[in-house]
């Protein structure tokens, strides 16, 4: 009972100004004004993601006397949505006068739209390749040999529909133009769509191996046969050679020995392998046809 006694005077001059401020807001005149305000949603679980294309503000009609009205900011009033609780799915929110944050003496008079639908989805993390991109030509008599992302893998994040739906991530495309050595450059990833994040490094390293223009030959040569003797059937065999220009203007038929080695017993089948001759840097062997000869055993003079 003390304590309520306690600085009564000043408690007694506080509730009567109180009391003198009340009555004179309520004996002014009401002015009424409309807000666009941001909805501000509150207590938004870890694990969900927003999907849709959610309302971000509303119109919020007020009413206040004149000098409290004009003196109104956006900032000062929002529009609060507790998701305390919410699973995954689709949820239909009303907003009423309580939901509105506004200063005191001012009156929500109505809110338009007074109903949201948010949809949500479980929050999903996946890797997805990275596809580089170019732009450009190499210079002539040069191309392009090989194109890689350094890593070529990248986390990716959001709604699990979408996610689900990527392919790959993108970058930032790298010039090639009039290019006759290899480039290298760091450049930042991207995605198709908006509502995905990267996790992780956004930036990557892409490299273009550039070369020397490779085209192909032909060449119809016989087989040799080593470890034995015996003849092979066919006896020759198409090998299809790819190599730099400038090498394969210096290729000859003799610098290029298909071979097979005799199966144990004198006959059977043997793969035929290629054997090409030193300083034919570059040069390589795409295809050998057939890949396989029918190796029989000599005939036995008689």
């Amino acid at each position: 009972m003390r304590r309520l006694l306690d600085n009564l005077p000043v408690k007694a001059t506080s509730l009567g100004l109180a009391v003198l401020l009340w009555f004179v807001i309520a004996g002014e005149k009401t002015s009424e004004r409309g807000i666009m305000v941001a909805v501000e949603l509150q207590n938004f679980p870890k694990d969900l993601e927003l999907t849709g294309d959610p309302v971000n503000s509303v119109e919020v009609r007020l009413r206040a006397s004149p000098g409290i009205i004009q003196q109104l900011g956006p900032g000062e009033i929002s529009a609060q949505v507790d998701l305390q609780g919410v699973r995954e799915g689709e949820h239909i929110i009303h907003l009423t006068e309580s939901t509105i944050r506004v200063p005191f003496g001012v009156k929500v008079v109505k809110i338009t739209p007074a109903i949201l639908s948010l949809d949500f989805e479980r929050t999903l993390s996946r890797k997805v390749p990275i596809r580089p991109r170019l732009t450009g030509r190499p210079a002539p008599g040069f191309e392009l040999a090989e194109l890689r992302a350094e890593p070529a893998e990248v986390a990716i994040a959001g709604p699990r529909s979408r996610v689900q739906d990527v392919e790959s991530a993108f970058t930032e495309p790298v010039s090639v133009e009039g290019a006759s050595t290899n480039v290298t450059e760091q450049v930042s990833l991207g995605l198709e769509d908006p509502t995905l994040r990267i996790q992780g490094n956004p930036r990557v390293t892409v490299t273009a191996r550039i070369r020397e223009l490779h085209e192909k030959r032909l060449l119809t040569l016989a087989v040799e046969l080593r470890g034995g003797t015996g003849s092979a059937r066919p006896a020759q065999v198409e090998v299809t050679l790819l190599g730099p220009v400038s090498v394969l203007k210096r290729l000859t038929a003799e610098a290029v020995r298909p071979y097979a080695r005799v199966p144990a017993g004198g006959s059977g089948t043997a793969p035929v392998a290629v054997e090409i001759a030193p300083g034919l840097t570059g040069l390589s062997v795409e295809s050998v046809l057939p890949a396989e000869v029918q190796v029989r055993p000599a005939r036995k003079g008689r």
